[in-house]
């Protein structure tokens, strides 16, 4: 099915939502138009080596997710829902900008399937898996996304317990090495063969174990999670010697309720080898660029100062220690206020702080960020969307090391940038 098929199906769905009222349509879309002091188009300012940016007035793409669902078989309290997201992303540079959707999920939803596990439902598909992450930055901190399957929210009586499996795959990755066998006809025009080395595919599997909603204070439950990560290749491909072919990754999550009329949420994990770099991007699950071990400690949430005032926050640690003395240490603070003039209309201010530590040398790259914005919103709360915004955000970065050229791309050592736009934001 082609780009142009899959937009038609997905606006057909949204046409005959009304007639077809069991048809779900949700999603998610951000875009606008922004100048940087430097000249130009907006850029989007992030640390270099960090794991992300803090994004009020500092996203210069166009994004959209378009979620359809259908609840498919009922039959009392059993029912099998299906459902997707094809997602789009461009550069938000010109009037047209043709761009291949990308499929991020399509699965199907049994719940209640046993009579045995009430409240337990039964899943198959490509799907967001019971994602974690700090909103303010786009952090997913706890996500192992992918084509998979498991049985989720088993009810134990003192918490709910949910296994699962998925696998993401790196074309041509993680150093996997293999060779092909090629025909040829030799000066003498006998046939011949040879050995040719080419690149493979690694299959990076993660076994999953979750147990979730466990009472251990008033308003504050815990959440236990254990991920077990394997790497394995195509057929007659090897990794490369020292590569790293599992890990594993412990979490622990507490989450605060009725906290300053919010929430806060305290969350450590610690992961070793394959597992180190299993957080946002899915990749090198098999490397030798991953042996060693991780640990992160984040603290972040969003709470309600008073009637006008409401603020988003995060803290982040995470330091990976590399066997090849490669890795680094990531500080992050930010905060986001909030001050409603109306219950539509509010000022919004964001700053964002962020260090990267190398193992190496101990040298450092620093950035920080601050924004302002008005905006005016569905509603009063900080979560209320849609919203637009015209935002000022400047940045200052100070790079002491260069971790990768393809992040530092256009920075120097030393720099700033004034950054002016606008930006609606929706989710439905």
């Amino acid at each position: 099915m082609n780009k142009k098929t899959l937009l038609a199906v997905a606006i057909g769905g949204v046409m005959f939502a009304t007639s077809a009222a069991a048809v779900d349509f949700h999603g998610y879309a951000r875009s606008g138009i922004g100048w940087t002091s430097g000249g130009g188009e907006q850029k989007a300012l992030q640390v270099n080596g960090g794991g992300s940016k803090y994004r009020l007035g500092n996203e210069a793409e166009t994004y959209l997710e378009m979620k359809l669902g259908q609840e498919l078989y009922k039959d009392g309290d059993k029912s099998i829902y299906l459902d997707s997201n094809i997602a789009y992303s461009v550069n938000q540079q010109v009037d047209w900008e043709a761009t291949d959707p990308a499929l991020r999920e399509i699965n199907v939803q049994f719940k209640n399937f046993a009579d045995s596990l009430p409240g337990a439902t039964l899943w198959a598909g490509k799907r967001f898996y019971q994602r974690h992450d700090i909103h303010m930055n786009d952090f997913y901190y706890w996500d192992i996304s992918g084509p998979g399957a498991g049985v989720e929210n088993v009810d134990l009586g003192f918490g709910k317990l949910s296994l699962a499996v998925t696998r993401n795959t790196e074309a041509g990755g993680a150093n996997a090495i293999g060779y092909d066998t090629e025909w040829y006809i030799d000066n003498n025009g006998q046939i011949q063969s040879r050995n040719v080395k080419r690149t493979a595919d690694v299959y990076n599997d993660v076994f999953d174990i979750r147990l979730a909603d466990l009472n251990v204070n008033p308003n504050g439950k815990l959440e236990l999670g254990f991920d077990y990560g394997r790497a394995r290749t195509d057929n007659g491909a090897w990794l490369a010697p020292g590569a790293s072919k599992d890990g594993f990754m412990i979490t622990a999550e507490h989450t605060q309720g009725e906290f300053f009329g919010g929430f806060n949420k305290f969350v450590v994990q610690y992961a070793t080898d394959s597992m180190t770099s299993w957080n946002t991007g899915h990749s090198q699950g098999g490397s030798v660029n991953n042996n060693g071990k991780m640990i992160r400690v984040l603290d972040h949430g969003a709470i309600k100062l008073s009637e006008n005032w409401e603020t988003m926050y995060a803290l982040i640690y995470e330091k990976t220690d590399l066997d090849n003395n490669q890795g680094k240490t990531w500080y992050s603070a930010g905060i986001r206020p909030m001050y409603k003039w109306t219950k539509n209309m509010s000022t919004l201010f964001e700053v964002g702080y962020d260090r990267i530590k190398d193992q190496a040398s101990g040298e450092k790259n620093d950035l920080v960020k601050a924004t302002i914005a008005q905006q005016w919103q569905a509603g009063d709360s900080i979560w209320a969307r849609p919203a637009i915004r015209v935002f000022g955000t400047w940045g200052r970065w100070n790079d002491s090391f260069n971790i990768d050229q393809r992040t530092s791309a256009g920075y120097k050592a030393k720099d700033r940038e004034f950054i002016v736009g606008v930006q609606m934001e929706a989710w439905w």
